[in-house]
């Protein structure tokens, strides 16, 4: 027996520099230990091992330093403070919150949660081993991976909505699918050692991780998208203090989850290190030893004094039960408001007013305000409410009632408005100013110390009046539960109950209010540096701009299929918008996407981002894997993102089904929340052969639809068939003067004239007539007709890159008398209906011609052209003095068309904009200024409407508001076939192999401050 050794006892791990653990550890060595739950989870800098080759910098620096402790075990025998019995109102019991439609508790969930104390340890307590995760040991992939997996909702706790936050249990289910482990209370362990390091917090500072669906926690940083909370603070900053700033994520290593570093250490055969990773054991703390500990959680403050047992059995045992609850919830109410008194009060004492007497450098009244708001305000209502609260029950043991106090007191909480208007912009200053200010961190830690405070830290007694004011209507209707129905309290206490719920609506409303402010301001601030044109289409600064969720997902580019980009993607009420973080600046990908402009399909089938890997292919798990990407899931959920009129479909890649649900989901009601439409699609003929799709159309005045295409011209007949006319080749478009019954088309860039009359007897259906009609001009790239100078005019243009010539023709003046028209049949049927007028010529390429009063106005690729009919002379339409014109010259924007409106000015349409001038060349609206945002194709114009045609989609402007497109109209291989003076606009899109004819119907009359305008009927299709 003399030559066994010793039993060596068991000790925590050790960390040695040199090799594998030996028996005893010798001096170089440090450790670093999480215990809570009972569980040991040791965040260990391991030194020169495997584990700490895969580090990134910051890690392997904090891995090769100095001692770590993110909690130090108690000793055994002595109290701790982590364990203490909570001393605060708003530590009292965790009441079963409401949660919003976004936050979701399963049916089957308990009522009470059971779990352990948050910092339980006894040496003596059972050892087992438990298997290993498969995941990499640096805390930074962990808190990676778990701000990727855990959704984010908007939480309800005693009436007060926690906006970005997750519940224990969330919290706990995610990092266990992060380790791949069925051991909740590793996944609990390893979630309160990202806790330790500022990661999150409970919301109201009160609790570490429970695995409860009651408890909810927020990122310390409200789940930003940036590294440095405030850029205005920290452009001040020099680059290496930056830099420390910008690493708030979590460092280190949980060794527990590690591999062993031993080069000798194998699965079949471990090591002789007690604490090596394979021989590794949890602390648990028994079920005898914990058991009543914390078995009911709504035991409000359980070592104080109830009413019951401050007065005698005698007494009390002649009451009723209902009787007796109801004073000892009136108790608790008395009790908790002198807390909650006391809690504000040694703020004021051992807070502000040091601070206000320049306890700390650099902090001022003004400073002290933005944190602290009206909290002296606060305190002064609740002291007068304690003390009459007091008077009342020192008057008899047994309060009869109390409702005439608190209704009486409740109206002055009108001032809990201001402060919680005021707290989500505290609390980022404060974290702010922490980080900048080391003395104000420091006053901050001597204060937590303070027995006042029970070591809780000052973001908690921030919290602290929202809290309670959402305690109250608990509190009291708890009362009148146990309040018979006749009793005065009935009315008063419900009374004074509406009052504070008002209070509460409202206070909630100014908090998400400025919470959304931040966020814009936020995201306005890191996206400062991006194209104008990209962030003025956002509209950060509109007070109607709303916040609606972020985050990290990884966009799969085409080309780097294998490496996707790690994206952030910020969801507004009006647009998407994609995110990637370079050089510690962020940029936009791509446009922002507004949401009317975008579709998103997704699928629930898990994908692999490998090729050849699917669902169904078995994957090894292997130990300790500590890949590039960070431990990102090669296998998981898609959903794509189409932008309407860009080409590339954005798809987005999440390991999480919950993710992709929540993000499909969030988008779609955005979708939803749209304004009502407008106008609607009437689809009146349905044209089969694709093969020679309708080219053109022609209304007149008759109603008789004409229609053209590659091979002929056709009649419109009951919205049914198409009656072929005349048999022309690769007709692009028709016009007509129907005061001289003339119908000219440009077929194969040949211009032709044509009696309508005849035509629409079907005289042209004989082929013998059309070939003697003769062309008027050849080479013309497009024709227009009008009135002009007293003058009815054809414009046949040839245009070419750096020139267009225009001819004009005028009709023959007998031909608009009808008693002659049968005598110059000779002269339609032969073409000869027309003498030629006048011709100019202009050093651009042209693309439209509209008739003015006295002059012509021809669009071309670099400016609008007036044109004089008398002198033929030329200038620019814009008055070139204009310095937002001069500009506009000089840009990238191109002229397509212009409309004359019924307010007797001009809307100007380019490629990219639009705006209004007056007939002097002025804006007339200089607050209206349109940017599509798109390539359009054509435009059309119906007061007060403006109709932007591209390929994939049609977007209809109000001409009274230039922010967004007021509706969208989708649509394959889009062509606008018509848009006359008449009101007329009929255009053609490709659907289930057809080609489908149709127009667009005003559903609701315009706004009021043009109902005086003419409106026009919608075009009625007629044989």
């Amino acid at each position: 027996m003399s030559d066994v050794p010793p039993k060596r006892p068991p000790r925590y791990y050790e960390i040695n520099n040199q090799g594998p653990p030996p028996a005893v550890p010798p001096r170089r060595h440090y450790r670093a230990s999480v215990y809570v739950d009972g569980n040991s989870v040791e965040v260990s800098p391991s030194v020169k091992s495997s584990n700490t080759s895969s580090l990134s910098k910051p890690e392997r620096r904090q891995s090769l330093g100095s001692k770590i402790v993110l909690q130090t075990p108690p000793r055994s025998g002595t109290s701790q403070p982590a364990n203490r019995v909570p001393q605060s109102p708003d530590e009292e019991s965790v009441v079963k919150s409401n949660t919003t439609k976004t936050s979701t508790i399963p049916d089957d969930a308990p009522k009470e949660d059971e779990f352990e104390d948050d910092f339980v340890y006894h040496s003596g307590d059972i050892r087992e081993k438990f298997p290993l995760v498969n995941h990499s040991a640096c805390m930074s992939q962990i808190a990676a991976n778990f701000r990727k997996r855990i959704k984010l909702v908007t939480h309800i706790k005693d009436s007060i909505e926690y906006m970005q936050s997750f519940s224990g249990y969330d919290a706990v289910t995610a990092l266990a699918e992060i380790l791949e482990t069925e051991d909740r209370k590793v996944a609990q362990t390893t979630g309160q050692a990202l806790e330790e390091q500022g990661m999150f917090h409970d919301v109201v500072y009160l609790h570490k991780l429970l695995d409860s669906h009651y408890h909810y926690y927020q990122f310390e940083d409200l789940a930003k998208p940036i590294a440095i909370l405030e850029r205005k603070e920290t452009e001040r900053l020099n680059p290496k203090e930056r830099a420390e700033l910008d690493e708030n994520e979590p460092l280190g290593v949980l060794v527990n989850i590690a591999k062993c570093y031993s080069p000798t250490c194998t699965d079949s055969s471990p090591c002789y290190s007690y604490s090596c990773p394979r021989r590794r054991i949890k602390e648990k703390v028994t079920i005898e030893e914990t058991g009543g500990r914390y078995a009911n959680m709504n035991m409000t403050l359980g070592l104080q004094t109830t009413w019951s047992t401050s007065l005698g059995k005698s007494y009390v045992s002649k009451m009723s039960k209902q009787a007796i609850k109801r004073q000892e919830i009136m108790y608790e109410f008395i009790r908790t408001e002198k807390e909650y008194v006391n809690d504000l009060q040694s703020v004021i004492k051992y807070m502000i007013d040091p601070l206000r007497h320049g306890k700390v450098i650099g902090v001022d009244s003004r400073l002290i305000d933005s944190i602290f708001g009206n909290i002296e305000e606060i305190s002064k209502v609740n002291s007068d409410f304690y003390e009459k609260l007091r008077k009342l029950q020192k008057r008899k043991p047994v309060l009869e009632s109390m409702g005439d106090v608190v209704k009486e007191c409740v109206s002055s909480f009108i001032c809990y408005t201001k402060y919680g208007e005021n707290q989500p912009s505290a609390k980022q200053i404060l974290q702010v100013q922490k980080n900048k200010n080391i003395q104000l961190n420091a006053f901050f830690k001597e204060c937590q110390n303070m027995p006042y405070f029970r070591r809780l830290p000052v973001e908690s007694f921030l919290a602290r009046p929202t809290t309670r004011l959402g305690r109250y209507p608990i509190l009291i209707r708890d009362i009148l539960k146990n309040t018979s129905k006749n009793h005065r309290d009935q009315i008063l206490l419900k009374e004074a109950n509406t009052t504070i719920e008002n209070i509460l609506k409202e206070v909630n409303a100014l908090a998400g209010k400025e919470t959304n402010r931040l966020k814009m301001n936020q995201w306005s601030e890191l996206l400062r540096f991006e194209k104008k044109n990209d962030v003025s289409s956002i509209h950060f600064d509109d007070p109607k701009r709303e916040y609606i969720r972020e985050g990290k997902l990884s966009l799969i580019v085409p080309s780097f299929a294998n490496d996707p980009l790690e994206v952030i993607l910020l969801l507004l009420d009006n647009s998407l918008i994609i995110t990637y973080e370079k050089n510690n600046s962020f940029h936009i990908y791509g446009k922002p996407i507004p949401i009317n402009l975008l579709s998103i399909s997704h699928s629930e089938q898990k994908r692999s981002l490998k090729p050849g890997e699917s669902h169904s292919s078995s994957k090894k798990l292997v130990v300790n894997n500590h890949s590039k990407s960070g431990g990102i899931d090669s296998m998981g959920y898609i959903f794509s993102v189409k932008h309407l009129g860009v080409l590339p479909t954005y798809n987005f890649f999440t390991p999480i089904l919950s993710e992709q649900k929540a993000w499909v989901e969030a988008i779609q009601k955005q979708q939803s929340l749209l304004p009502k439409p407008i106008v609607k699609e009437v689809i009146f003929f349905s044209h089969t052969k694709l093969e020679s799709p309708v080219q053109t159309i022609h209304r007149l005045k008759n109603g008789a639809l004409l229609l053209a295409n590659d091979i002929g011209l056709y009649v419109l007949i009951n919205n049914a068939m198409m009656k072929p006319l005349l048999q022309l080749s690769k007709i692009t478009q028709i016009e007509a003067l129907e005061t001289f019954d003339i119908l000219f088309i440009l077929a194969n860039r040949e211009v032709y004239s044509f009696s309508i009359d005849l035509i629409l007897k079907g005289i042209y259906t004989n082929p013998s007539y059309i070939k003697h009609n003769k062309k008027i001009s050849s080479n013309v790239s497009f024709i227009a007709t009008g009135y002009c100078d007293e003058k009815f005019l054809l414009c046949c243009a040839k245009a070419s890159t750096n020139k267009t010539v225009v001819k004009m023709f005028e009709p023959k003046r007998m031909l608009s008398n009808i008693s002659n028209r049968k005598a110059c049949q000779k002269l339609y049927i032969s073409g000869d209906v027309i003498t030629s007028f006048k011709q100019f010529y202009i050093p651009s390429e042209g693309v439209n011609i509209r008739f003015l009063r006295r002059s012509l106005c021809v669009a071309c690729i670099k400016s609008f052209e007036v044109v004089s009919i008398k002198n033929l002379t030329t200038q620019s339409l814009l008055n070139p003095n204009d310095i937002v014109f001069k500009n506009l010259l000089k840009s990238e924007y191109s002229p397509m068309n212009m409309f004359k409106t019924q307010h007797n000015d001009f809307l100007l349409c380019y490629n990219k904009i639009g705006f209004f001038i007056d007939k002097n060349g002025n804006r007339s609206r200089p607050n209206l200024f349109f940017k599509w945002n798109a390539s359009p194709k054509s435009f059309a114009y119906r007061s007060p409407y403006i109709y932007i045609i591209t390929s994939e989609y049609i977007a209809i402007w109000n001409e009274f508001d230039s922010k967004e497109a007021k509706q969208i109209i989708p649509g394959n291989h889009l062509k606008l076939l018509l848009h006359d003076d008449n009101q007329n606009l009929i255009y053609s899109k490709i659907e289930d192999s057809k080609q489908r004819i149709a127009t667009i119907e005003i559903i609701k009359p315009p706004p009021t401050v043009i109902q005086t305008q003419m409106q026009f009927p919608p075009p009625q299709i007629k044989n």
